[in-house]
């Protein structure tokens, strides 16, 4: 249970690496920084790095890029879901 834990904290590691880069890149854009959208890619690079570290045996460097790319991936499918008909009329209010 503990590899687990360490798993999954490598994947929140990865995604907390993936969300200071975002902050960087945001701050050099004068754009405004999004706490909740910070809190939403932490929560999905956690799942995402933990599951994927529980499939692959615990890899810590496998759990860690989960964590960087997994919330990518999901955020990239939910906008891609977002633009269809479906959709639009259900998750309007999701950013």
């Amino acid at each position: 249970m503990e590899e687990k834990l360490i798993a999954a904290a490598f994947g929140c590691l990865g995604g907390l690496t993936r969300s200071f880069i975002g902050i960087f890149k945001a701050r050099a854009r004068h754009d405004k920084i999004k706490l909740g959208y910070i809190v939403r890619t932490m929560k999905l690079s956690f799942f995402s790095g933990a599951l994927i570290g529980a499939l692959l045996g615990f890899n810590y460097l496998v759990s860690f890029i989960a964590g960087y790319v997994g919330s990518d991936a999901i955020e990239g499918a939910l906008a891609s879901f977002k633009r269809t008909k479906f959709g639009k009329k259900h998750f309007k209010n999701l950013r």
